[in-house]
């Protein structure tokens, strides 16, 4: 009886020192991303669901620079440029174009590696050799239940993340390759329909 209240008394002070220690390392993380004039990361995106018995795979490449982004994955291009954006799929031979808002805006793929600062909660769970697991928890209620993120200790860089959601799917982003500071021209996240004069132009704008 004794042991257990003493752990009911010391349980929240070991919580808020998880916390802070979670806080110090995001901070740190964004701190360094921030430095980055931009990045490329090559990435394995694994869909699963133990439900419906769900396991599935695909490799992608993300471009990022300050808050335009490109997003190339099979037979679909996502183009931003912090102000439009482009879905350009392959195979129905089309583009939506459309107008970003202050929701789509948080959806942004650069906000992962700020996405704590905002609207969630975040808590150490552990480490080992190599990387620190941070859990992220919304503070209002959404789509996902959680964020799990796992940092590189040495490049203090994201090695993967994984997104749960309320129906128990996960979306899993395991971090391939990370190139920072590589020249990107603005056009690069701009999609120029001229460039495909037979596609379908839908604009939504």
């Amino acid at each position: 009886m004794n042991k257990l209240f003493l752990l009911l008394l010391t349980l929240p002070c070991l919580l808020i020192a998880q916390d802070q220690q979670a806080k110090q390392i995001l901070d740190e993380l964004s701190a360094k991303t921030r430095t980055y004039s931009s990045i490329e990361a090559k990435f394995t995106n694994t869909f699963s669901n133990t439900m419906t018995d769900l396991n599935e795979s695909q490799k992608g490449t993300l471009y990022l620079k300050n808050d335009s982004y490109r997003l190339e994955m099979e037979g679909q291009t996502i183009i931003c440029d912090g102000e439009t954006n482009w879905i350009f799929l392959e195979e129905e031979e089309e583009v939506n174009i459309t107008e970003i808002d202050d929701e789509e805006n948080e959806l942004n793929p650069s906000k992962i590696f700020t996405i704590y600062e905002k609207g969630y909660k975040y808590k150490f769970v552990k480490e080992d050799s190599k990387n620190y697991h941070i859990d992220l928890f919304p503070k209002e209620s959404g789509p996902f239940l959680k964020v799990e993120l796992f940092i590189n200790k040495t490049k203090m860089q994201i090695s993967s993340f994984n997104m749960i959601d309320k129906q128990g799917s996960h979306y899993k982003y395991d971090i391939d390759s990370f190139i920072t500071n590589k020249e990107m021209s603005n056009d690069f996240f701009v999609f120029k329909t001229a460039d495909y004069p037979n596609i379908d132009v839908i604009d939504l704008r």
